[in-house]
């Protein structure tokens, strides 16, 4: 009665009837109370898993946090190799410490997926869950990649160093000796031109080596200032540079002393080739004498029998005499030669003169023995020879006008240069000459600037007061800049004046410095605009004063200028040196990169927002607008972005102008490098290139971007390739990831069941298969992708 149920039969419904109903309807209560009892199992099974998965999560974060005690427990700045090497052992150990956290990282992950998956009632708490767990486990990786960095950068300096130091020792005491490699005479002038080669190839090589060693130093003190400004150890960079720069300057020496040393070896070398070519032209002057000119002398001493005989005998001589005007001509060359070359002071004057002497004796008595030998035959004819003719086989050295050419000829063919050779020489000549004088240049118009605007405006009184105390905004750090230029790189280029082929090495030494024009050049247009608006006639008033040339505005621009005329020189002494030869592509390299990262550091301070310090992000190595597609996205339309690639981040940023028309970058999101991969080529447009996260290139994972030309894709590409593949954890500890669960249909009631053979994350973190360790994905790359259209 109590349920509403009537159990009497009446004239309506029979008793059958009556318990047929009541039988349904306890089956129908009976079911309802089934379903609320599944309901509340399901829940309470999800309950348990949530509870599971989040003490799991804590797991992971635990360790994750032992992994950060661990590498802030071993850091250090390595001070030499034995402590580099041993930082590389802790680093190794760490690796494989943290293999189960990756795992268990990625495990959680997927037990996160498979949970949502599967109807969970609370999504939103379990992907705040798992994304806690990638925000930590990225910035462990960020961490780890770091020390990676300064691990691989402290061994390759200290190494490197080393290794060029002992190079550098044993060619200080190799140009030491004293060798002369023509004393012995057997040496052919090839033999030389052999050593002479070897000689430059040695001098490419090891400048070369001294500046791979500087570009060690440089890279392990960038990242010895990241990792001490992350550990907040105020004070210890110093001392780490200090270190690095003690090795550096006792390597600049080193490399300094073997230049000189190596350049008065050359130039040994060089007079040891002049005497081995000038004693083989002597031995070619006394061999004629010797084999041709004394036996016509031994074979003609009569006079002849009638006078037909003796006419025939002077017309022999004189035809003879016409022979022997060559050998003259080559022994007063020699003579005149010999001459230059003891004046200079060769190595070899006492054996060139003795050879001289023996070529000019022997010549001599050759040529009064022909002339009495033809004063007879003359004689006999009764024919009164003029002075002119007797003095035709004479080795008077103002006897032939012509002989200053012919002995610079000479000279030519000693050198074995072939005319384009000589060309290139005097174009290479003329470039350095412009180069040291245009130096002298700038560095007189930084002092005029310095002297006659930027020490009047401290000191003067009647300054505008827009501008007053600004001088660091208006003049940047041009005080820094001559300095460099007058006491470092203007006596630094002087030591190239003879070898301009290999002054890009002076650019390349001195190429850390060159990042004060960055500086300069990201200063500039906020100066510019304080000059336009505050400057007035003040400077006008001080120009007139001291009588300058310049007005202040064209002693700014200088040093934006200076960096552009570098590029020009640079380029014309590529253009006629030998393809490979020296530093100078290197060199112009160095003086291209200097506008390119005044350009990045100023569209960097333009960026607002960013969840990391610009200090942390790094150094720009790309940065451009480019259009963006994010599959995220409810509406897939290519949006515009501006894009900054750093060593460790992709980061994606949005232009805004505020009411002045001032542009700035909002900062939108980012994805770590160590977990990208990259697609080069998406059907349908050659401009379009894709990044992607996960196991493969998926569209659910997968951003296309569009750069504005298929040399800026092309660019972009190249750019992230050669990124992912310095990233230590895309490829050291490669940790696949499982098959990602089966997507299950919504409304299943029982869908709780399906994640009963899940285990605990201990239990089944064993079971998963190795893949890339810094994400959930690997450091892949695809060349191409044609599944999925991109809207």
């Amino acid at each position: 009665e109590t349920s509403g149920v009537s159990l009497m039969a009446d004239s309506q419904y029979s008793a059958q009837t009556r318990v047929q109903v009541l039988v349904e309807f306890l089956h129908e209560r009976e079911m309802d109370l089934e379903d609320l009892a599944e309901m509340k199992r399901v829940k309470l099974e999800q309950c348990v898993q949530l509870c599971q998965f989040r003490a799991d999560a804590n797991q992971v974060v635990s360790w994750i946090r032992n992994g950060e005690a661990m590498l802030m427990a071993s850091f250090t700045v390595p001070s030499c190799l034995q402590e580099a090497e041993q930082l590389k052992k802790e680093h190794e150990q760490f690796q494989v410490a943290i293999e189960k956290t990756h795992t268990s990282a990625v495990q959680v992950k997927h037990r996160a997926d498979a949970l949502v998956n599967a109807n969970h009632y609370d999504p939103q708490g379990i992907r705040d869950i798992s994304e806690e767990v990638t925000k930590r486990w990225q910035q462990l990786v960020t961490c780890a990649e770091e020390r990676h960095k300064l691990v691989t950068a402290s061994l390759n300096f200290y190494k490197t160093a080393e290794q060029v130091c002992s190079v550098l020792d044993s060619l200080e005491r190799e140009y030491k000796r004293d060798e002369d490699w023509c004393g012995g005479g057997a040496t052919s002038g090839t033999n030389i031109a052999q050593l002479i080669n070897k000689h430059q190839e040695q001098k490419e090589a090891f400048l070369k080596a001294c500046t791979l060693a500087r570009r060690t130093a440089e890279t392990f003190l960038k990242y010895t200032s990241r990792s001490l400004q992350y550990y907040n150890y105020s004070g210890a960079e110093a001392g780490s540079e200090s270190r690095v720069k003690a090795i550096t300057d006792k390597l600049l020496s080193q490399e300094n002393k073997v230049l000189e040393h190596w350049s008065e070896r050359k130039k040994r070398l060089d007079q040891c080739q002049q005497f081995v070519l000038f004693e083989r032209s002597a031995q070619q002057a006394m061999e004629w004498i010797h084999e041709t000119g004394e036996h016509y002398l031994s074979t003609h001493t009569s006079v002849g029998n009638n006078q037909d005989e003796t006419e025939s005998l002077l017309a022999e001589h004189n035809e003879f005499k016409a022979t022997a005007k060559e050998t003259r001509e080559r022994v007063k060359l020699l003579i005149q030669l010999a001459d230059g070359l003891v004046e200079k002071g060769h190595a070899h004057a006492a054996a060139i003169k003795q050879w001289v002497a023996a070529v000019d004796n022997r010549y001599k008595d050759f040529s009064s023995r022909m002339d009495k030998y033809r004063s007879q035959l003359e004689g006999t004819l009764g024919i009164q020879a003029e002075a002119e003719t007797r003095q035709e086989l004479s080795i008077d050295r103002n006897s032939d006008p012509s002989l200053e050419s012919k002995v610079k000829d000479s000279t030519k063919d000693l050198k074995e240069l072939n005319e384009e050779k000589r060309r290139s020489a005097r174009r290479k000549e003329f470039i350095m000459a412009e180069l040291l004088q245009t130096e002298r240049t700038y560095v007189k118009d930084l002092d005029i600037c310095i002297k006659v605007f930027l020490e009047e405006m401290r000191n003067h009184n009647n300054i505008p007061p827009g501008i007053q105390g600004k001088e660091s905004i208006i003049f940047g750090n041009i005080e820094d800049i001559r300095n460099f230029h007058r006491d470092v790189f203007l006596k630094e280029l002087e030591k190239y004046e003879t070898m301009p082929e290999d002054v890009g090495h002076c650019f390349v030494t001195w190429a850390l410095k060159f990042d004060m024009y960055v500086k300069y050049c990201k200063n500039k247009p906020e100066s510019n605009s304080l000059l336009v608006q505050h400057g007035g006639t003040c400077f006008e008033e001080l120009q007139k004063k001291h009588r300058v040339e310049h007005p202040i505005a064209a002693y700014l621009i200088k040093p934006v200028q200076r960096i552009t005329k570098y590029q020009l020189l640079l380029k014309d002494l590529q253009s006629c040196c030998d393809e490979g030869q020296g530093e100078i592509k290197d060199g112009l390299e160095v003086m291209l990169n200097v506008p390119k990262k005044a350009n990045d550091a100023l569209h960097l301070s333009l960026l607002e927002g960013c969840d990391i310090s610009l200090d942390e992000l790094g150094e720009v190595i790309l940065q451009d607008t480019l259009h963006v597609w994010d599959p995220k996205q409810l509406i897939r339309k290519g949006r515009e972005r501006h894009c900054f690639l750093f060593e460790l981040y992709l980061v994606f940023s949005k232009e805004v102008k505020d009411s002045s028309g001032k542009a700035k970058y909002i900062y939108k999101n980012k994805l770590m490098t160590s977990e990208l991969g990259v697609t080069e080529h998406i059907e349908g447009d050659e401009c379009k290139f894709a990044v992607w996260t996960g196991r493969a290139p998926i569209s659910d994972f997968r951003i296309v971007l569009k750069a504005s030309s298929l040399d800026s894709k092309q660019h972009w590409v190249k750019k992230l390739r050669e990124v992912i593949q310095e990233t230590y954890f895309s490829s050291a500890l490669p940790l696949s990831l499982p098959k990602s669960p089966a997507k299950l249909k919504a409304g299943s009631q029982r869908s709780s069941r399906d994640l009963e053979d899940s285990t605990s994350l201990d239990e089944s973190v064993e079971n998963l298969d190795r893949g890339s360790l810094a994400s959930f994905g690997s450091g892949n790359t695809t060349d191409s992708d044609k599944t999925g259209g991109v809207e």
